[in-house]
């Protein structure tokens, strides 16, 4: 994985508010752009980034936020293409598992079609 580099557009996943006592959310965990705003350096967590988060009602500023690839399991090739499967979609019989990234992670544009 190459990492973004300082001024590089990526997605951040937002925890979304907690849960009401009706089971909803305020705000449901979300993409939003983020600006990586620092490279780290630290050899035990390589992959870990600063941002700057765009939400629509505020800027948010994050240290040390960890990569997330969404663990996505490829088709094969009998099956249809994702875009086939249609939306919402999650699973397909055919083994193919659609990336779902964890809250407070990052991930880059190319490993999402949101």
């Amino acid at each position: 994985m190459v990492l973004p580099r300082i001024g590089q557009t990526v997605h951040y996943v937002s925890h979304g508010t907690p849960l009401q006592a009706d089971g909803s959310q305020a705000y449901n965990s979300r993409c939003r752009a983020a600006i990586v705003t620092e490279e780290n350096t630290t050899p035990d967590h390589p992959t870990q980034v600063g941002l700057a988060v765009l939400n629509p009602t505020g800027l948010f500023f994050h240290r040390f936020v960890p990569h997330h690839d969404g663990n996505a399991t490829p088709s094969t090739e009998e099956c249809p293409t994702p875009e086939a499967h249609g939306k919402p979609f999650r699973y397909c019989a055919c083994g193919w598992i659609e990336a779902s990234f964890a809250a407070g992670s990052w991930h880059s544009l190319e490993e999402c079609d949101s």
